[in-house]
């Protein structure tokens, strides 16, 4: 299934699923795909089994994962 972002800056993110929106590895479920924005919007697929869980979607700043740039519950 589809999650979309947008009013984000373009480029290519990592992205975690976790188990509360917070950026910390303790609440890490598994790496999605990266985001890949362009013109200020883009999405990723998750597989449709975690939705529904109230687990969150991560989206970090770059590979280190030092800094979240947005987060969408699914």
């Amino acid at each position: 299934m589809p999650v979309a972002f947008s009013g984000l800056p373009a480029g290519t993110y990592p992205v975690h699923l976790h188990s509360a929106c917070d950026g910390s590895q303790r609440f890490h479920i598994t790496v999605l795909q990266s985001l890949v924005v362009r013109q200020g919007a883009g999405a990723i697929s998750v597989p449709s089994g975690y939705f529904n869980r109230g687990l969150c979607v991560i989206v970090y700043t770059s590979p280190a994962l030092a800094r979240v740039l947005t987060t969408r519950r699914i």
